[in-house]
């Protein structure tokens, strides 16, 4: 106890407030430059595009269940429009850039607070900063960096509360936990390890049962926003089952959420997920970091670093998505604070010149990743993306992290504005759809042309599009398809008539001759 009260006491003296508030800004001007410099300058494709049109639309709902309504990223959103630069879909991007740029100052000064020294701390926050789908996830308008920007402040209070006995740090981290409620479902993750660790509390006499209350009314605080959404549908008249189900799994991912089968695909995509974050030997600095949690000061919040990462690993391995990779974020931000945590370990009594290459090695992978699409292209590596989409290159789009100056979905949609005829319809899909909305949205798209699918309205799923719909078009020759992949037009106008080219897009040029028997 007495060489802990003296590390402790060591870290007080160290991290004053104005030095530890000086290093933090300097922690989040540097990284925020990097994200600024690699945001996409406007409108995206995909779940970033349906950001930026839910945004502009005020919708803190959306139409795929409670669960990916993430209400409080929308809030944040919302109030970036105020801004008085820029377009609202650079704006949109800006709160990813942001959060981002916290993340990192978060992970900076927590590993400043945890070693009691600079150089582990620099080391873990550039490799947070530059891990690919983290970075990539800073330059894109997604809810993730919120999430990772709450989950860090989380451990922060957890730590102070470690150190202090102080207990408003846990109650604002059951805060910030609740404001991570109202923003993703990944705080439920988070949630279940503070409920262990406030039980263990409880039944070493550290702490006292009148407190649980305040932790539960300032978790209740936090999470209000989404709260207040689940009383909402009830009081409307949806079904308590029904609306509990939306709140936890939305309206369709309840298989994907509670699989407990583990494929040997999985495990190996996961594996490619972790490798392309992290590749540079210093990802090795988790195994010392590892064996750090188990002694030092303040050993309960190295613990919780541990129990956090096997619970969103875990979750992250198993949940059979598409999209996969993004649910490995949380973890990605957890490894980045092992590695500071080893690098602290590995440099003492060491010189000058091996921090120089730790921190060297923490940056590698940005040098990594110049290179990776062109490599991956020649050997004919497969990114799991079934077709391709016009003005964005597939391989550079996903394995560069950065998108600067990137403008393909911008391209796109005012071609097909300008080459489409008067009365036209056209079908897209919910990853070419949205800048075409966004046009939509800010005036910029032809009244008289129609889109498919039409714009995400609450509680009224898109039906399928029927032959009936478009019979009028049809006969006038004046239905265009951006895609004639399967998947991503209806498989009857896909299999019942021919497609000619029309610029970017295709022409439904009339019906396919029948097959002879």
């Amino acid at each position: 106890m007495p060489e802990q009260a003296t590390i402790i006491s060591e870290q007080l003296r160290i991290d004053s407030p104005p030095r530890a508030w000086r290093l933090y800004a300097i922690a989040f001007a540097a990284s925020l430059a990097l994200y600024l410099a690699t945001m996409a300058p406007g409108v995206l494709w995909q779940d970033s595009g349906l950001a930026q049109v839910r945004t502009i639309r005020r919708d803190l709902y959306g139409d795929l269940g409670l669960a990916l309504s993430h209400p409080l990223y929308y809030v944040f959103a919302i109030a970036f429009q105020t801004l008085p630069f820029g377009e609202s879909a650079f704006k949109t991007n800006l709160v990813s850039a942001v959060f981002g740029a916290v993340t990192v100052a978060n992970v900076f000064l927590l590993l400043r607070l945890l070693t009691a020294g600079l150089r582990g701390a620099v080391v873990g926050a550039i490799s947070v900063a530059v891990a690919h789908t983290f970075w990539q996830h800073c330059a894109l308008a997604e809810v993730y960096t919120v999430t990772t920007a709450l989950l860090t402040a989380e451990l922060l209070c957890l730590l102070q509360y470690v150190r202090t006995g102080r207990d408003r740090w846990l109650a604002a981290m059951f805060l910030f936990n609740g404001l991570g409620i109202s923003n993703h479902m990944f705080a439920l993750l988070s949630l279940a390890c503070w409920a262990v660790f406030v039980v263990w509390l409880l039944g070493t006499k550290r702490l006292r049962p009148s407190v649980v209350p305040l932790l539960l009314l300032a978790w209740a605080c936090g999470a209000g926003l989404y709260l207040s959404m689940i009383g909402i549908e009830i009081a409307q008249g949806a079904g308590v089952g029904e609306t509990l189900r939306s709140a936890v799994f939305g309206r369709s991912y309840m298989r994907n959420v509670m699989n407990l089968l583990l494929s040997r695909r999985q495990i190996v995509h996961s594996v490619l997920y972790l490798g392309l974050s992290f590749p540079t030997p210093v990802v090795l600095l988790v195994l010392p970091g590892l064996g750090s949690l188990r002694s030092g000061a303040v050993r309960p919040a190295r613990i919780a670093i541990a129990a956090l990462l096997a619970v969103h690993l875990v979750f992250a391995v198993r949940y059979d998505v598409p999209d996969q990779y993004t649910f490995f974020i949380p973890s990605l931000v957890l490894i980045g604070i092992l590695i500071g945590l080893g690098a602290d370990r590995f440099l003492r009594g060491r010189s000058a010149g091996w921090t120089v290459c730790l921190i060297l090695g923490a940056m590698l992978p940005a040098a990594v990743y110049v290179p990776l699409p062109r490599v991956a292209r020649a050997f004919h590596i497969p990114l799991g993306v079934s077709r391709g989409v016009p003005y964005r290159d597939e391989y550079a789009y996903f394995l560069h992290p950065w998108k600067t100056g990137y403008e393909g979905a911008w391209r796109f949609a005012n071609e097909v504005r300008e080459i489409l005829p008067t009365g036209a319809v056209l079908v897209a899909d919910s990853t070419t759809v949205r800048p075409i909305q966004y046009l939509q949205l800010t005036g910029r798209w032809h009244r008289d042309v129609t889109v498919w699918p039409p714009m995400p309205e609450r509680d009224r799923p898109i039906r399928a599009l029927t032959e009936q719909d478009l019979r009028g078009a049809l006969s006038a020759g004046k239905i265009y398809v951006v895609s004639t992949e399967p998947g991503y037009s209806p498989a009857w106008l896909r299999d019942g008539y021919e497609f000619c080219p029309y610029g970017i897009v295709y022409r439904v040029c009339g019906r396919r001759p029948a097959a002879i028997p």
